[in-house]
């Protein structure tokens, strides 16, 4: 069993994402996860079919189900 330390740091950086450092007894990585970009959409209040255009949860539903479906 391969015993490590994982630490996340807030970003110093505005245009950094977080920090993540993995140690073990030999080794230490670290690296910054990407941060996201912004996107200029509202997100729903709620996702009920009844509180948004039947189109606008349509593509959403398309969003979540992406994530779910294998790698390409």
């Amino acid at each position: 069993m391969i015993k490590k330390k994982i630490h996340v740091f807030e970003p110093i950086s505005n245009c950094l994402g977080a920090e993540v450092t993995v140690a073990t007894k030999k080794s230490r990585k670290t690296f910054h996860l990407r941060r996201p970009l912004p996107k200029n959409e509202e997100y729903p209040l709620a996702i009920e079919s009844f509180a948004i255009s039947p189109d606008r949860y349509a593509e959403l539903m398309k969003r979540v189900e992406s994530l779910n479906s294998p790698p390409k």
